[in-house]
């Protein structure tokens, strides 16, 4: 007698309006023999704002390649990861910041450096300090930044920099402002000796007098519920399920249009900081049938963080797909493929890894993916593939009807498993 598994989800979840939607997020990924490299930056929409960061970001890996990728005995790779954060202030004022971390054998400390960008829309142009500061209220405003870099960075503070360098003809470069507080930065080689993260000093607005006019955001509240019918899955049909790491990003939303057409369901793999930029399309995910999966907050190297970094870049990316989506993820996929016993043993996910690898995130023929998922493939293997890439989307309208040729009905990870255990 045969026997079915009978899946429904049904889903509620409370959402928000807010400011820091943009149209999308460009993402480099790549895996070499010398380097790992992890790339996501925000594309506002702004033509002027993104070509200066396009050409930052560009700078930052190029350098990077060219002083690791050949560089000889190294002990294990090197990882550049650059991270963002973004937001909108009454419609005009974009703040973007990138967060650049580099880690290798040669370096005696990882290193951690910033570039921050504060663009009125309305003028077309990026702002300085003092298109932010009232020149009245300066003096003041530098005596309340080094009070804070004495009150919370005395132990490594350079006096000779403090005393010399942050003067009132300082024109602070790192900075953002929000509704609430303006935060001035320094990189950690700026202002100590010894301190190996970014230093941020945070003042509220209403302590400055202010050439820019802010005022709070409204933020109006809605609610929504996804409903999905029930799905029957017979344990003895031959199954796959296809996986997409990297994402979500612009590519996304036509993956998912593709699927859905097929009849097909598919398991994301999101990166936690990407989430918030596309909550329709991770919504969508959901009310589509398809499963998502934690693969980090911002896919740094899982295996070289400490414990509590590494329970950050989960909890993080857990809460930030709940908040979302009202879905919580119970798997998980280690960024790079790189797994150890602390991430087994101390994170409480299932974690997943993959059996057929398209290789889609370096090959650019898209028949060439397609023959790497639709060749040899078994019942229960699980393909890896990356929403990230137009090529993805073209080969998935091939490899859909291949493997249901070859006899495959397509669920998700949870299915899977599910399926295995009926069959014991």
């Amino acid at each position: 007698m045969k026997k079915y598994l009978y899946l429904l989800i049904c889903i509620c979840f409370f959402t928000a309006c807010t400011s820091k939607t943009t149209q999308n997020i460009d993402t480099i990924i790549e895996e070499e023999k010398n380097i790992l490299v992890g790339i996501n930056y925000p594309i506002t929409g702004n033509k002027k704002l993104d070509t200066i960061i396009k050409k930052d970001v560009e700078n930052i890996y190029n350098t990077f390649k060219e002083e690791y990728e050949t560089f000889p005995n190294l002990k294990e790779q090197s990882e550049l990861n650059v991270d963002y954060t973004y937001n909108v202030i009454n419609n005009r004022y974009i703040n973007v910041t990138l967060h650049t971390f580099i880690n290798s054998s040669i370096l005696a400390n990882p290193e951690n450096y910033m570039k921050s960008y504060v663009f009125d829309q309305h003028q077309n142009k990026l702002l300085t300090i003092h298109d932010v500061i009232e020149d009245s209220d300066f003096s003041k405003f530098v005596s309340h930044v080094k009070m804070e870099l004495i009150k919370n960075y005395k132990e490594c503070i350079l006096w000779d920099e403090l005393k010399f360098t942050i003067t009132d003809q300082y024109n602070f470069p790192l900075f953002t402002v929000d509704a609430e507080m303006l935060t001035i930065y320094f990189n950690p080689a700026d202002v100590t000796a010894s301190y190996c993260d970014i230093i941020a000093i945070t003042i509220p607005l209403n302590q400055l007098q202010l050439k820019l006019k802010i005022t709070p955001d409204i933020q109006v509240p809605t609610t929504e519920t996804f409903t999905s019918t029930p799905k029957i899955i017979d344990e003895n049909q031959k199954v796959v399920a296809i996986t997409f790491d990297d994402g979500p990003s612009k590519y996304t939303n036509e993956i998912l249009e593709i699927l859905n057409k097929n009849e097909a369901c598919a398991t994301f793999f999101v990166i936690g900081n990407k989430v918030e930029i596309y909550q329709e399309t991770m919504r969508k995910m959901i009310n589509n049938g398809n499963e998502i999966g934690n693969h980090s907050y911002n896919h740094k190297w899982l295996t070289k963080l400490t414990m509590e970094d590494l329970q950050e870049q989960i909890t993080k990316t857990q809460d930030i797909i709940s908040s979302v989506t009202g879905y919580i993820p119970t798997i998980m996929r280690p960024t790079y493929g790189s797994i150890n016993t602390k991430i087994r043993k101390n994170l409480n996910l299932d974690v997943i890894m993959w059996t057929v690898d398209t290789s889609d995130w370096k090959n650019k023929d898209v028949n060439k993916i397609v023959k790497n998922a639709t060749t040899n493939v078994k019942d229960l293997d699980i393909i890896l593939m990356h929403d990230t890439h137009k090529r993805t989307a073209n080969a998935l309208e091939k490899i859909i009807p291949e493997l249901r040729k070859q006899g495959f009905e397509f669920v998700t990870i949870s299915e899977l498993n599910e399926i295995k255990k009926l069959r014991k």
